[in-house]
Parts: C-alpha cells; sequence; structure tokens
C-alpha cells in the first residue's frame, strides 16, 4: 500500500509536469519539499503529544500534488512563481493498511514558499490539534482517571494506574485478566449530551500494549436503555502502539440522548496473569 500511494502520487506530479509542457517545448523544472519527522503539539499545552503519522497530503496553490509517505522529497513544479503549500497529515483510518485518510483534528500547516528550481526546501512537520475540537475526554492516568464505570456489573472490574511503563508521561491504565477473570468491560464517567456534538466528525484515540484484545466503543443511553456499540477489535501490542477510531457514523444517528466511551477487554494468551495498558486516551468531536 505504501508503495502505491508513493506510485499515484508520482503519477500526480508527472500529470502536472505534462500538462505544463503541452504549451512550450521547455523542459518541466522541479524542486523539492523535504519532509520528515512529524510533531504533534498536545491539546492545550507546549509539550509533544504521541501521533501515528504515516504520510502527508501535499497540495500546491490549492491543487493536490500526491499523498506521501513519510519520509519524503515530494518533486513539484516550478514556474518561476511563489507557492502557497497545504500540508495535512495523514493517518490509517481504525489502524486499516487500506484506509489513509488525512485526521481532521489535526490543523494543517501552510506555508507560503520561494522556490529556487532544483533545490530542495525543507518544511518542518509541526501540527497542532484544530482549535474547534472539543476534547471530551483527554486522560492521561497520572493522577486519578474516568475509566471507573463498570459496564458488566462484575464487581472485580477495575482498571489501576501503573507507573510500570507509559505511553506518554509516567504512568497508564493497566487491566489485569486471568483464568478466572477473561473479560472486562469498562467505561469512562465522562457522559458525552446528545447537543453537545454536531454530529460531524468523531474519533478516538489510543495508545495500548500488552496481551489480550481490546474493543473500542460507544455505549449510549435513551430514556432507561442502555447499549453498548464496539467500534473496534484490537489486538494487543509488544510495544506502545497508537490507534485512531473513526466513531463518527456511530454518533451521527439519532438514537441517543447521551453516550460515554466504553473500553473492553479479554484475555487471549496463556500467561497466569494477563497485562493490558492504555494510556493517552481522547475523545475528539466538532
Amino acid at each position: 500500500m505504501k508503495n502505491t500511494l508513493l506510485l499515484c502520487a508520482l503519477v500526480l506530479v508527472v500529470i502536472n509536469f505534462v500538462s505544463c509542457s503541452l504549451t512550450d517545448n521547455e523542459k518541466p523544472v522541479p524542486y523539492f519539499l523535504d519532509l520528515k519527522n512529524p510533531v504533534v503539539k498536545a491539546p492545550g499545552s507546549s509539550n509533544n503529544d504521541t501521533h501515528k503519522i504515516t504520510e502527508v497530503w501535499v497540495f500546491s496553490n490549492g491543487q493536490i500534488q500526491g499523498v506521501f509517505p513519510l519520509p519524503a522529497i515530494v518533486p513539484l513544479f516550478f514556474d518561476g512563481s511563489n507557492a502557497e503549500i497545504t500540508l495535512l497529515a495523514g493517518i490509517r483510518n481504525n489502524g486499516m493498511n487500506d484506509t489513509p485518510v488525512f485526521y481532521p483534528f489535526y490543523k494543517s500547516i501552510v506555508k507560503v514558499i520561494q522556490p529556487v528550481a532544483n533545490e530542495t526546501i525543507s518544511i518542518p512537520l509541526n501540527f497542532e490539534y484544530v482549535a474547534n475540537a472539543k476534547i471530551p475526554v483527554n486522560e492521561n492516568f497520572e493522577t486519578v482517571h474516568c475509566f471507573n464505570f463498570v459496564v458488566d456489573n462484575n464487581p472485580d472490574t477495575n482498571m489501576k494506574i501503573s507507573s510500570e511503563t507509559a505511553s506518554l508521561g509516567a504512568k497508564s491504565g493497566l487491566v489485569s485478566l486471568s483464568s478466572s477473570l477473561r473479560t472486562m468491560e469498562i467505561g469512562c464517567s465522562r457522559i458525552v449530551d446528545k447537543g453537545e456534538n454536531s454530529r460531524g466528525q468523531s474519533y478516538i484515540e489510543l495508545d495500548y500494549k500488552g496481551e489480550g484484545e481490546i474493543a473500542i466503543g460507544i455505549a449510549k443511553t435513551r430514556g432507561n436503555v442502555f447499549t453498548v456499540d464496539y467500534v473496534l477489535f484490537v489486538p494487543g501490542k509488544q510495544e506502545w502502539n497508537k490507534i485512531y477510531v473513526d466513531v463518527t457514523d456511530k454518533l451521527s444517528v439519532d438514537d441517543y440522548s447521551e453516550y460515554r466511551l466504553v473500553l473492553g477487554f479479554t484475555r487471549t494468551g496463556f500467561s497466569l496473569e494477563s497485562n493490558i495498558y492504555v494510556d493517552n486516551i481522547k475523545h475528539l468531536h466538532f
């Protein structure tokens, strides 16, 4: 898929070169953008956040030039004038390699440049969250945490704070499963009312590692009816991983008065105790 994206990007650039050269006999001259090492500033902080930006969507003067896997050297057509470059952060929707999208909650980078033929211009990929994003859940587990709403009615259901490992900061959330406690369902105490969510794009960000399967979902309430709808099931990883879960469709329908985030955990290994860690959980919507 990475090679396919790169091929598509190069095809777009070639088309631009060819279309420009149809009007004259001069050979198109390129310049290049050097794009690498993206960072994301945490919302409301000067510190860097975790991210999993895999590509950059490149526009020049409002025209799409391609989607480029990072790091990338992007060839663009040089016409002797300034260019307004717009860069969008590309992610894999729901962690699926075949579903590249640009993340709507990262602000685009816009820069006017003065290109020189055959030279390379480096543009720092310093992304930040868009100002109009609502973030009702931004859990880092450093002190207390919101995942204390028991969904499965099991008195043993509990998420602890662990200082053993963290994807960001010093601590993370820990769920321990065993042969006598093979599953666990727990929700965030933060409730989002229907009126708070405009039913536009909506995502859950989650950092995770450990042994077991994690289900990521939404628990909706309407009247006396409480329903849990899991959106995605992901296996644990040996190292910290980040995923962006698109819950737009789930929250765009008119079937709830309020909702909360829910995580389900299932033991899949053969260890006496299976530990699953989560960190840096965000819910974002417009």
